[in-house]
Protein backbone atom coordinates (compact mmCIF):
# COMPACT_ATOMS: atom_id res chain seq x y z
CA UNK A 1 0.00 0.00 0.00
CA UNK A 2 2.78 2.37 1.10
CA UNK A 3 4.52 1.54 -2.56
CA UNK A 4 1.11 2.14 -4.81
CA UNK A 5 1.49 6.04 -2.80
CA UNK A 6 5.03 7.18 -3.13
CA UNK A 7 4.42 5.49 -6.89
CA UNK A 8 1.52 7.52 -7.53
CA UNK A 9 3.27 10.63 -5.46
CA UNK A 10 6.37 10.37 -7.77
CA UNK A 11 3.80 10.35 -11.15
CA UNK A 12 2.41 13.07 -9.82
CA UNK A 13 5.42 15.53 -9.18
CA UNK A 14 7.19 14.34 -12.63
CA UNK A 15 3.72 15.75 -14.19
CA UNK A 16 3.91 18.68 -12.56
CA UNK A 17 7.92 19.16 -13.36
CA UNK A 18 7.02 18.70 -16.93
CA UNK A 19 4.25 20.48 -17.24
CA UNK A 20 5.54 23.63 -15.37
CA UNK A 21 8.75 23.32 -17.77
CA UNK A 22 6.14 23.95 -21.14
CA UNK A 23 7.37 27.05 -22.75
CA UNK A 24 5.92 28.80 -25.88
CA UNK A 25 7.73 29.11 -28.64
CA UNK A 26 7.20 31.81 -31.55
CA UNK A 27 8.85 31.27 -34.59
CA UNK A 28 9.80 34.56 -37.03
CA UNK A 29 8.97 33.43 -40.32
CA UNK A 30 10.90 35.29 -43.52
CA UNK A 31 8.61 37.66 -44.91
CA UNK A 32 7.04 35.51 -47.96
CA UNK A 33 7.93 36.80 -51.85
CA UNK A 34 6.64 35.21 -54.80
CA UNK A 35 8.09 33.49 -57.45
CA UNK A 36 7.58 33.66 -61.27
CA UNK A 37 6.52 30.41 -62.73
CA UNK A 38 6.54 29.24 -66.35
CA UNK A 39 4.75 26.37 -67.66
CA UNK A 40 5.10 26.21 -71.22
CA UNK A 41 6.03 24.08 -74.41
CA UNK A 42 6.04 23.66 -77.88
CA UNK A 43 5.46 20.39 -80.04
CA UNK A 44 5.93 18.84 -83.52
CA UNK A 45 2.87 20.79 -85.40
CA UNK A 46 1.69 22.67 -83.06
CA UNK A 47 2.17 26.34 -81.65
CA UNK A 48 3.45 27.48 -78.35
CA UNK A 49 1.15 27.30 -75.39
CA UNK A 50 2.31 29.12 -72.13
CA UNK A 51 0.79 29.71 -69.37
CA UNK A 52 2.18 32.09 -66.40
CA UNK A 53 1.74 32.00 -62.92
CA UNK A 54 3.28 33.89 -58.96
CA UNK A 55 4.08 31.26 -56.28
CA UNK A 56 1.39 31.55 -53.17
CA UNK A 57 2.42 31.28 -49.72
CA UNK A 58 2.10 28.43 -48.25
CA UNK A 59 0.90 29.16 -45.09
CA UNK A 60 -1.67 31.86 -46.73
CA UNK A 61 -5.57 30.01 -46.65
CA UNK A 62 -5.80 28.45 -49.92
CA UNK A 63 -9.10 28.43 -52.19
CA UNK A 64 -9.85 28.41 -56.23
CA UNK A 65 -10.07 32.14 -55.86
CA UNK A 66 -6.74 32.15 -54.66
CA UNK A 67 -5.34 29.44 -56.83
CA UNK A 68 -6.63 30.92 -59.99
CA UNK A 69 -5.93 34.44 -58.76
CA UNK A 70 -2.52 33.76 -59.46
CA UNK A 71 -2.43 33.39 -63.06
CA UNK A 72 -0.90 36.58 -65.09
CA UNK A 73 -2.64 38.30 -67.73
CA UNK A 74 -0.24 41.24 -68.29
CA UNK A 75 2.92 40.04 -69.51
CA UNK A 76 4.00 40.37 -72.69
CA UNK A 77 5.51 37.46 -74.30
CA UNK A 78 8.13 37.25 -77.19
CA UNK A 79 9.07 34.21 -78.87
CA UNK A 80 11.91 33.88 -81.82
CA UNK A 81 13.62 30.91 -83.78
CA UNK A 82 16.64 32.69 -84.66
CA UNK A 83 15.27 34.64 -87.57
CA UNK A 84 11.70 35.81 -86.60
CA UNK A 85 10.00 36.97 -83.78
CA UNK A 86 6.29 36.95 -82.79
CA UNK A 87 5.00 38.50 -79.96
CA UNK A 88 2.14 35.98 -78.15
CA UNK A 89 -1.61 36.56 -77.74
CA UNK A 90 -4.04 35.90 -74.82
CA UNK A 91 -6.26 33.05 -74.90
CA UNK A 92 -8.85 33.67 -71.73
CA UNK A 93 -11.02 31.47 -70.44
CA UNK A 94 -13.81 33.64 -70.19
CA UNK A 95 -13.95 34.55 -73.69
CA UNK A 96 -13.81 31.03 -75.41
CA UNK A 97 -16.88 30.71 -77.32
CA UNK A 98 -19.31 27.40 -75.68
CA UNK A 99 -18.29 25.25 -78.33
CA UNK A 100 -14.41 25.08 -77.86
CA UNK A 101 -14.90 24.83 -73.90
CA UNK A 102 -14.21 21.28 -73.55
CA UNK A 103 -11.37 21.52 -75.51
CA UNK A 104 -9.91 24.20 -74.02
CA UNK A 105 -10.32 22.94 -70.50
CA UNK A 106 -7.68 20.44 -71.60
CA UNK A 107 -5.04 22.75 -72.62
CA UNK A 108 -5.90 24.93 -68.85
CA UNK A 109 -6.51 21.55 -67.01
CA UNK A 110 -9.30 23.07 -65.22
CA UNK A 111 -13.27 21.38 -65.40
CA UNK A 112 -15.27 22.53 -68.45
CA UNK A 113 -17.54 24.28 -65.75
CA UNK A 114 -15.08 26.96 -64.15
CA UNK A 115 -14.11 28.12 -67.44
CA UNK A 116 -16.13 31.24 -67.63
CA UNK A 117 -16.17 31.37 -64.05
CA UNK A 118 -12.41 32.66 -63.98
CA UNK A 119 -10.40 34.59 -66.29
CA UNK A 120 -7.53 32.71 -67.03
CA UNK A 121 -5.18 33.61 -69.99
CA UNK A 122 -2.39 31.27 -71.66
CA UNK A 123 -0.22 32.65 -74.54
CA UNK A 124 0.05 31.34 -77.76
CA UNK A 125 0.17 32.60 -81.89
CA UNK A 126 -1.21 31.17 -85.00
CA UNK A 127 1.74 32.34 -86.36
CA UNK A 128 2.02 29.05 -89.13
CA UNK A 129 6.25 30.15 -88.63
CA UNK A 130 5.85 28.83 -85.13
CA UNK A 131 4.27 25.58 -85.59
CA UNK A 132 6.84 23.25 -83.96
CA UNK A 133 9.33 21.70 -85.87
CA UNK A 134 12.46 19.18 -85.21
CA UNK A 135 15.75 20.86 -85.29
CA UNK A 136 14.27 24.25 -84.38
CA UNK A 137 15.65 26.19 -81.17
CA UNK A 138 12.62 28.17 -79.74
CA UNK A 139 13.52 30.91 -77.52
CA UNK A 140 10.67 33.33 -75.34
CA UNK A 141 11.73 36.33 -73.69
CA UNK A 142 8.78 37.51 -71.01
CA UNK A 143 8.48 41.20 -69.66
CA UNK A 144 6.86 41.33 -66.39
CA UNK A 145 6.31 44.03 -64.11
CA UNK A 146 9.77 45.69 -64.95
CA UNK A 147 11.71 42.10 -64.80
CA UNK A 148 12.57 39.89 -67.98
CA UNK A 149 12.68 36.00 -67.96
CA UNK A 150 14.13 34.25 -71.08
CA UNK A 151 15.11 30.54 -71.55
CA UNK A 152 15.40 28.52 -75.11
CA UNK A 153 14.72 24.74 -76.10
CA UNK A 154 15.17 22.61 -79.32
CA UNK A 155 12.86 19.95 -80.29
CA UNK A 156 14.90 17.75 -80.73
CA UNK A 157 15.18 14.56 -83.81
CA UNK A 158 11.99 12.59 -83.63
CA UNK A 159 12.58 8.48 -82.48
CA UNK A 160 9.62 6.50 -83.46
CA UNK A 161 8.86 3.03 -82.72
CA UNK A 162 10.11 -0.33 -84.36
CA UNK A 163 7.19 -1.69 -83.00
CA UNK A 164 4.81 -1.38 -80.34
CA UNK A 165 2.44 -4.53 -79.34
CA UNK A 166 -0.17 -5.52 -76.32
CA UNK A 167 0.73 -8.44 -74.48
CA UNK A 168 -1.44 -10.23 -71.99
CA UNK A 169 -0.16 -11.08 -68.37
CA UNK A 170 0.41 -15.01 -68.13
CA UNK A 171 -1.95 -15.12 -64.80
CA UNK A 172 -4.96 -12.93 -66.96
CA UNK A 173 -5.46 -13.23 -69.66
CA UNK A 174 -7.75 -10.46 -70.95
CA UNK A 175 -5.52 -7.76 -69.05
CA UNK A 176 -1.55 -6.65 -70.33
CA UNK A 177 0.55 -3.58 -70.59
CA UNK A 178 1.76 -2.29 -73.86
CA UNK A 179 5.77 -2.86 -75.07
CA UNK A 180 7.71 -1.00 -76.97
CA UNK A 181 11.00 -1.63 -79.41
CA UNK A 182 13.06 1.70 -80.63
CA UNK A 183 16.55 1.53 -82.00
CA UNK A 184 18.29 4.19 -80.13
CA UNK A 185 20.16 6.93 -82.35
CA UNK A 186 24.24 6.34 -81.50
CA UNK A 187 25.18 10.14 -82.05
CA UNK A 188 23.56 11.56 -79.29
CA UNK A 189 21.89 11.34 -75.39
CA UNK A 190 18.35 10.83 -75.69
CA UNK A 191 15.68 11.54 -74.06
CA UNK A 192 11.98 10.25 -73.79
CA UNK A 193 8.99 11.41 -72.93
CA UNK A 194 6.07 8.20 -72.83
CA UNK A 195 1.87 10.00 -72.51
CA UNK A 196 -1.15 7.48 -73.77
CA UNK A 197 -5.06 8.27 -74.36
CA UNK A 198 -7.69 5.60 -74.57
CA UNK A 199 -10.32 5.85 -77.82
CA UNK A 200 -14.03 4.85 -77.81
CA UNK A 201 -13.57 2.34 -74.86
CA UNK A 202 -17.23 2.68 -73.24
CA UNK A 203 -20.05 1.36 -74.28
CA UNK A 204 -21.69 4.05 -76.30
CA UNK A 205 -18.04 4.49 -78.30
CA UNK A 206 -17.20 7.81 -76.85
CA UNK A 207 -13.72 8.24 -75.73
CA UNK A 208 -12.67 7.26 -72.43
CA UNK A 209 -9.97 9.55 -72.17
CA UNK A 210 -10.30 13.73 -73.11
CA UNK A 211 -6.27 14.30 -72.87
CA UNK A 212 -2.93 12.53 -72.91
CA UNK A 213 -1.98 10.37 -69.66
CA UNK A 214 1.09 10.54 -68.01
CA UNK A 215 2.56 7.21 -66.43
CA UNK A 216 4.04 6.76 -62.87
CA UNK A 217 7.13 7.67 -64.27
CA UNK A 218 6.65 8.81 -67.66
CA UNK A 219 10.77 9.57 -68.62
CA UNK A 220 13.40 7.38 -69.51
CA UNK A 221 17.45 8.21 -70.73
CA UNK A 222 19.23 6.31 -73.00
CA UNK A 223 22.04 5.92 -70.36
CA UNK A 224 22.25 1.81 -70.54
CA UNK A 225 21.56 1.55 -74.38
CA UNK A 226 22.86 4.01 -76.24
CA UNK A 227 22.79 3.16 -79.80
CA UNK A 228 21.41 0.04 -78.87
CA UNK A 229 18.03 -1.69 -79.43
CA UNK A 230 15.66 -1.46 -76.45
CA UNK A 231 12.38 -2.79 -75.06
CA UNK A 232 10.50 -1.80 -72.26
CA UNK A 233 6.86 -1.56 -71.24
CA UNK A 234 4.21 0.58 -69.64
CA UNK A 235 1.31 0.33 -67.15
CA UNK A 236 -2.46 1.95 -67.85
CA UNK A 237 -1.88 5.05 -65.27
CA UNK A 238 -5.55 5.73 -65.69
CA UNK A 239 -6.74 2.22 -64.02
CA UNK A 240 -4.64 1.85 -61.38
CA UNK A 241 -6.86 3.71 -58.53
CA UNK A 242 -10.18 2.67 -60.89
CA UNK A 243 -12.03 1.24 -57.72
CA UNK A 244 -14.79 -0.02 -60.37
CA UNK A 245 -12.36 -2.74 -61.35
CA UNK A 246 -11.32 -5.20 -59.60
CA UNK A 247 -7.99 -4.57 -57.85
CA UNK A 248 -5.61 -7.33 -59.93
CA UNK A 249 -7.06 -5.78 -62.79
CA UNK A 250 -5.30 -2.46 -62.25
CA UNK A 251 -2.97 -0.73 -63.89
CA UNK A 252 -3.33 -2.66 -66.89
CA UNK A 253 -5.10 -2.38 -70.45
CA UNK A 254 -7.91 -4.56 -71.12
CA UNK A 255 -8.16 -6.92 -74.86
CA UNK A 256 -9.90 -4.25 -77.22
CA UNK A 257 -8.76 -1.66 -75.91
CA UNK A 258 -7.84 1.32 -78.41
CA UNK A 259 -4.80 3.48 -77.31
CA UNK A 260 -2.82 6.21 -78.89
CA UNK A 261 0.53 6.32 -77.86
CA UNK A 262 2.05 9.59 -77.96
CA UNK A 263 6.14 9.12 -77.68
CA UNK A 264 8.45 12.32 -77.27
CA UNK A 265 12.31 13.47 -77.59
CA UNK A 266 13.28 16.12 -75.08
CA UNK A 267 16.41 17.79 -74.79
CA UNK A 268 18.59 17.06 -71.32
CA UNK A 269 17.39 19.79 -69.57
CA UNK A 270 14.18 19.20 -69.83
CA UNK A 271 14.59 15.87 -69.16
CA UNK A 272 15.82 16.62 -65.68
CA UNK A 273 13.07 18.46 -64.99
CA UNK A 274 10.27 16.22 -65.81
CA UNK A 275 12.03 13.55 -63.73
CA UNK A 276 12.46 15.52 -60.37
CA UNK A 277 8.98 16.77 -60.80
CA UNK A 278 7.43 13.37 -61.07
CA UNK A 279 9.71 12.00 -58.25
CA UNK A 280 8.42 14.80 -55.83
CA UNK A 281 4.74 14.15 -57.24
CA UNK A 282 4.65 10.13 -56.78
CA UNK A 283 6.73 10.58 -52.88
CA UNK A 284 4.20 13.77 -51.99
CA UNK A 285 3.00 13.11 -48.67
CA UNK A 286 5.96 10.51 -47.25
CA UNK A 287 7.45 11.44 -44.57
CA UNK A 288 10.73 9.15 -45.65
CA UNK A 289 11.33 10.98 -49.05
CA UNK A 290 14.24 13.44 -49.86
CA UNK A 291 13.35 16.50 -50.62
CA UNK A 292 13.68 17.43 -54.49
CA UNK A 293 14.73 20.63 -55.85
CA UNK A 294 13.56 21.13 -58.85
CA UNK A 295 15.55 22.61 -61.72
CA UNK A 296 14.24 25.57 -63.97
CA UNK A 297 15.69 26.66 -67.41
CA UNK A 298 13.97 30.03 -66.71
CA UNK A 299 16.38 33.10 -66.35
CA UNK A 300 16.19 35.17 -63.53
CA UNK A 301 15.40 32.95 -60.58
CA UNK A 302 12.18 32.09 -61.83
CA UNK A 303 10.30 28.25 -61.94
CA UNK A 304 9.09 26.10 -64.15
CA UNK A 305 10.06 24.95 -68.00
CA UNK A 306 10.17 26.01 -71.66
CA UNK A 307 9.97 22.68 -72.86
CA UNK A 308 10.06 21.43 -76.46
CA UNK A 309 8.90 18.11 -77.73
CA UNK A 310 9.25 16.17 -81.06
CA UNK A 311 6.66 14.02 -80.62
CA UNK A 312 5.83 10.46 -82.92
CA UNK A 313 1.97 9.06 -82.20
CA UNK A 314 1.18 5.27 -82.71
CA UNK A 315 -2.27 3.87 -82.17
CA UNK A 316 -2.62 0.73 -80.99
CA UNK A 317 -5.54 -2.00 -80.38
CA UNK A 318 -5.00 -4.28 -77.45
CA UNK A 319 -5.52 -7.88 -78.81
Amino acid sequence: MEFRILNTIFILVISLYFTSCQKEIKLDLPEYEPRFVVDGKIETGLPPFILLTTTKNIFAPADLDTLFGSYIDDAIVEISDGSITDTLQQICTDEIPKELEEAASIFFGIPKELMSKYHLCAYSTLNPQFIGMPGKTYSIKINYQGKTYRSSTKIESPVAFDSLYWKPENSIKDYGLIYADIKDPASQQNNYYWEVLRLKNDKYGNNVDMKFYKTRNPTFDDQFFNGLPFSFFYENPRSRFDETIPEEYRGYYQRGDTVLVKFSTIGRNEYTYYRKKHSQLNSAGSPFASPINIPSNISNNALGIWAGFSTTYQLLICR
